[in-house]
């Protein structure tokens, strides 16, 4: 599967420091946030045909734009949320300790939950602007199922779907 985004660009667009190393955002961990944050909203075929399409570098006019407006901007915020727990703790073979850099004080757990809930927030606004776009040029995307998307009769609350 092509990834929709680079750790590179999730740490230019997403990250405070852009010095952040990109091995902190594993592939497969931005293949996960894909799958995890991106393809319920989309539901299973549009997705699977923006992958489609995306894999061959061919992109629809209409796919292109959700996916350059609110796919890729979502990524960077979702790709963030996911990636920010291992990136703040390290598990190796002491167990499990807290990152540390040469001149930087560790951010304590209320601090890491506030940002990383920032970062879902921001995803998720983005994803319902999408929802609202599709649905207002629904017929642009008829393999889109509103019933499918889980925003449209679910509250995000505090990273929770309740």
């Amino acid at each position: 599967m092509a990834q929709f985004v680079t750790a590179q660009q999730v740490i230019d667009n997403a990250f405070t420091n852009t010095k952040t190393d990109t091995n902190l955002i594993k592939t497969t961990q931005i293949e996960q946030t894909q799958l995890n944050h991106i393809k319920p909203i989309l539901t299973e075929d549009l997705y699977d045909l923006i992958v489609t399409e995306n894999n061959a570098s061919s992109l629809s006019a209409v796919n292109q734009t959700i996916f350059d407006t609110y796919i890729v901007p979502a990524m960077y915020w979702f790709t963030k949320y996911d990636v920010l727990l291992d990136a703040t703790v390290k598990s190796n073979s002491k167990g499990v300790t807290r990152a540390f850099g040469d001149f930087a004080s560790n951010a304590d757990n209320s601090d890491l939950s506030f940002v990383m809930q920032q970062a879902l927030e921001k995803g998720v606004r983005i994803m319902e602007n999408m929802t609202d776009y599709i649905v207002d040029n629904n017929t642009d995307y008829p393999t889109y199922d509103s019933d499918k998307n889980p925003l449209n009769d679910t509250t995000i609350r505090n990273g929770i779907i309740l």
